[in-house]
């Protein structure tokens, strides 16, 4: 049995973790006060479909601190991207205490393992994916909403125990994959990540209603186009994830023969059943208030990675700068909320300004 320690306990961290501790391991929850005060004395309730719901009590703690005499074999990070240095930081000097300790990044965006190799060494680096539909309907209370989806790992570095690792999340019931190349297995994750998720938390509108708007679903489907892009030219494939055919997805967008609408009609099936009513990560993030978002990670992380290539990505930019300028105070929200036309009009400058330096 592995001993665990999770930093970020919020949806994945805490799903994750009584997962692993309901099979046996020893898993302890690093997190906010409050939440793990919480835990600690009510345990998180885990609901899989069509089984009875299981309260499991993981060991909890709030500061790095309280592990000073712990070793681990595993570091399993599930905080967001801007908090990484952050989070790295903390846990340099308690992953010095065991050589054997690796850092599993199971973080959405580009740039996570990249950060944790520049504080930790690459050869703690593990790079991670999860793809399982979970929601928190209640504090304590995570659902699996679908019984789909997985993990996936994939070694920074040789010699790295990713199989060890593996094998624990198989048995504890996370289906996990790993993968040979972990830039492939990120930035595939990456185009499942930006799929209405920006354009609805700048419109504060429902993935279905983005959908809805075939302007709006063509904007979705280039910024997709523009991620497929720079992967090829980066030279990084697409690889399907456990549930998910990101291959198959960036083959679509790519493929100039086909027309907006027909390939619209293609997608229309994978967007609804993707996210379904569940409102995406950026406007959470928007919505709560928080100055600090993932966009960069994620539709930004395109964007730099076209400038590097020569690779045009206005849509990218507009969304990742519209984002930015939001929640930057350098542009009001309510001039965007339901306004599917006021955005638009930022991705049409955009493209026009790429148009006008080529």
């Amino acid at each position: 049995m592995l001993n665990i320690l999770i930093m970020g306990a919020g949806a994945i961290g805490g799903f994750v973790g009584s997962t692993l501790a309901a099979a046996g391991h020893t898993v302890t929850l690093l997190g906010r006060p409050a939440p793990m005060q919480r835990i600690a004395a009510e345990g998180l309730s885990l609901a899989w479909p069509d089984q009875p719901a299981r309260t499991v009590v993981p060991n909890t703690v709030s500061d790095v601190s309280e592990l000073a005499d712990s070793a681990f074999d595993f570091v399993l990070l599930t905080v967001k991207s801007p908090a990484t240095k952050t989070a790295a930081r903390q846990l340099a000097p308690l992953l010095a205490e065991s050589r054997q300790t690796c850092m599993v990044s199971l973080q959405n965006g580009i740039g996570n393992e990249e950060t944790l190799a520049q504080i930790v060494g690459a050869e703690r680096v593990i790079a991670g994916t999860i793809t399982i539909p979970i929601q928190t309907p209640a504090p304590g209370a995570i659902e699996v909403s679908k019984a789909k989806g997985g993990i996936g790992l994939a070694a920074t570095s040789a010699g790295q125990p990713v199989e060890a690792l593996a094998a624990a999340l198989n048995q504890a019931g996370l289906p996990t994959q790993t993968y040979a190349d972990f830039r492939a297995m990120k930035w595939s994750k990456l185009l499942l990540n930006i799929v209405n998720n920006a354009a609805s938390a700048i419109l504060d509108e429902p993935p279905a209603q983005i959908i809805r708007n075939p302007a709006l679903f063509n904007l979705e489907i280039r910024a997709l186009a523009e991620g497929a892009a720079v992967m090829r030219a980066l030279g990084v494939p697409a690889v399907n994830l456990p549930g998910y055919p990101a291959k198959w997805l960036a083959r679509l967008v790519s493929a100039g023969w086909l027309p907006p609408p027909a390939k619209r009609a293609i997608l229309r099936p994978f967007m609804v059943s993707g996210r379904g009513t569940k409102m995406p990560s950026l406007h959470i993030d928007l919505s709560s208030g928080r100055t600090a978002t993932e966009i960069d990670a994620l539709n930004g992380a395109i964007v730099a990675a076209g400038q590097k290539t020569g690779v045009p990505t206005p849509a990218n930019r507009a969304l990742t700068d519209t984002l930015n300028g939001i929640t930057a105070g350098q542009l009001d929200w309510q001039d965007f909320r339901h306004r599917p036309d006021r955005l638009l009009e930022q991705v049409k400058a955009e493209k026009q300004g790429v148009e006008s330096r080529e």
